[in-house]
């Protein structure tokens, strides 16, 4: 009697886990189909449908479809973004302070950064456009988006007065940066770098 019972027990499991098992199965192809409905729409939908569902921020690789994503440039770019950020930080104090010194106004003793952070957000680069416009030159269009968080304060002494802080919050830069290589025969191959920005 022990083993009928125990032949029907591991019958029914097994059946039951046969069962289960399918269901899972089935469930899991459903859901790959669904998923490939989906991206097949997506890959359906044109230009202006793409604009429409991003609105304004649609980066410009939808626009131009020229424009070349390079996600893995995002990733070395926030890894190094620390240390581009430092550099930066110095950078900006040695080449903005001076400028605020000598368009000090009459009144102001004092312009200088008393904090300066670019924060710990990296840009985004949304996409790249590389194109060959003259003979000897390189062209690199960058659409580029920071929205960071940079901790930026300018201390403004005036005579008589007590120090006033001036803060820059909610810092968001979007814009299309062009960076022209002139080349040249000789290494490292590159003689001079323009850069512009083609947006506001």
């Amino acid at each position: 009697m022990g083993l009928i019972s125990g032949i029907l027990m591991g019958m029914i499991c097994g059946i039951g886990l046969m069962a289960a098992w399918k269901h899972m199965m089935r469930y899991r192809s459903n859901k790959r189909i669904a998923k490939a409905v989906d991206v097949k729409l997506m890959g359906c939908l044109s230009r202006d449908d793409l604009k429409k569902v991003c609105g304004d921020n649609f980066p410009e690789w939808i626009s131009f479809p020229i424009y070349e994503q390079v996600k893995w440039l995002n990733k070395q770019l926030s890894k190094l973004w620390p240390f581009i950020a430092e550099a930066g930080e110095a950078i900006i104090r040695e080449s903005v302070e001076p400028l605020l010194e000598d368009y000090r106004p009459p009144g102001i003793t004092s312009l200088k950064f008393s904090k300066l952070s670019l924060g710990t957000v990296a840009p985004k680069i949304e996409g790249i456009r590389v194109q060959s416009l003259k003979k000897g030159q390189i062209t690199m269009d960058i659409d580029l988006r920071w929205g960071g968080d940079p901790n930026i304060v300018l201390g403004v002494e005036a005579a008589m007065v007590a120090s006033i802080p001036i803060q820059l919050k909610n810092l968001q830069v979007f814009t299309v940066i062009r960076v022209i290589f002139q080349l040249t025969e000789e290494i490292p191959c590159i003689s001079a770098v323009v850069v512009a920005l083609l947006s506001e």
